[in-house]
Parts: C-alpha cells; structure tokens; sequence
C-alpha cells in the first residue's frame, strides 16, 4: 500500500488540483429538487474516489447510500424514472467484492447519470472547467495529474461531453508513466507494468466512442490504479 505520507500528499496536491480544474455543477438552481441532485452528484465521486483507492469497504457503503437514496416529491416523473437505472447500479456496485468489481460499479453509476443528463438536456460535463494537470517534479504531483486525468474522464460520462472526455484521455496517455521513487509495496517492475497499462488504457480511451466502451476502459483504468494503491495482494 503506499504509505500514509505519499497518500496524504497525493490527497492534497489533488484536491487543489481538482478544485481548479472543475467546479460543482449546479444544474436545477432554484428547485426545491436541487439538494438531491448535488447529493447524487457527490455520492457518485465519492464512489469514483473509493473505487480508485481500493477502499471497498467506504465504496461499498457509499454505493448503498446512493441506492437507497429516494427521489424528492417535487421530481418530475421523467427524471424520476430515469433515476432507477442509476439506483439498480448503484445497488449492483454495493455488491462489490474485488476492485475490479467496484471500479466496474462506479463507472457505470457514471453512465446513467450521463444518460439522464443527456436526456434532459442538462449538459453538465461542458460546464467543468478543464483547466490542466498540475506541473511537473515531484512523485505526488505527477500522481495528482493521473487523478486530474482521470476526473476528467469521470466527467465526460457524467456530463456527458466528448471534450471532457478526451482532453482525460489524452492527459492519461501523456502522464500514465509512473514515476521512479514512488513509495509503494510493488517492486520497480510492477510498477514499470503498471505504468505502462495505463498508457495502453489512455490509448483505447482516446478511440472509445460509445458509452459502453468508455465505461468498459474507465473501469480497467480505477482497477489498475485501485490495485497500485492497495499494494501486491
């Protein structure tokens, strides 16, 4: 597992990363339902963040309270239709056992609240701001820029946006070496193998086209992170 200093300092750097890159949409303001959606929104990238760390036990209990979540009086009966579909995932992802497992769940979470957004009209991922990867040096920036990458792709299923989507993809492909002195329990050529999937996953990113490919690729990449982090097994 990477030990608790690296954890905290990849935490940090990627917590002032993500707040320049992207802001908290806010798509119902001035609807009573609009609690419950920012509620929906920080449940599903909390699931993202448990299933790329491997912390399933967090993952597992954040995926329950995402589908035990009942929707607001005042939704419209389209939404809250549309809303079953992302509470049958989540219930399905609460199920996880393996990082694989959860990294599947939270990627398809991602999906139906892409599909909803998409259906409504309410085109969150073009509202992220891109901003970029933090700068180079050491170890935990460079680690902070793989989390930037990855959010990015969250986002474009979420929003959805083919932008956001490939502006992660290609930050993936460009970053996914790992860098040397990265303190982890995986010896030098896990790693090095590590690294370099996760370049050939910035690859396929970059050709997926369909939802169910990007959910299928995102998945792979949060379990090849989810495993670095949680050490050889």
């Amino acid at each position: 597992m990477l030990r608790t200093p690296m954890r905290a300092a990849v935490l940090v750097v990627a917590t002032i990363a993500l707040w320049a890159c992207a802001s908290r949409p806010d798509p119902y303001m001035g609807s009573p339902s609009r609690g419950q959606m920012i509620t929906h929104f920080d449940l599903a990238l909390d699931a993202r963040q448990h299933a790329l760390f491997g912390e399933l036990d967090d993952f597992r209990r954040v995926a329950d309270d995402l589908a035990q979540l009942e929707p607001a009086n005042d939704l419209p009966v389209e939404i809250v239709l549309q809303l079953g579909p992302m509470r049958w995932e989540a219930r399905e992802a609460a199920l996880a056992r393996t990082n694989a497992e959860a990294a599947a769940g939270a990627a398809s979470i991602a999906e139906t609240c892409g599909d909803c957004h998409a259906a409504n009209g309410v085109p969150l991922g073009d509202r992220f701001t891109l901003g970029g990867p933090p700068p180079p040096g050491s170890p935990a920036r460079h680690m902070a820029g793989l989390n930037w990458a990855s959010r990015l792709l969250w986002d474009g299923l979420v929003g959805p946006s083919d932008r956001t989507w490939f502006t992660g993809a290609e930050g993936l492909k460009e970053l996914g070496a790992l860098p040397e002195g990265l303190p982890t329990d995986h010896d030098q050529n896990a790693v090095a193998t590590m690294g370099a999937r996760l370049r050939q996953l910035g690859d396929r990113a970059t050709l997926a086209r369909s939802a169910p490919e990007r959910v299928e690729v995102l998945a792979d990449i949060w379990a090849t992170c989810a495993d670095c982090h949680t050490g050889p097994r």
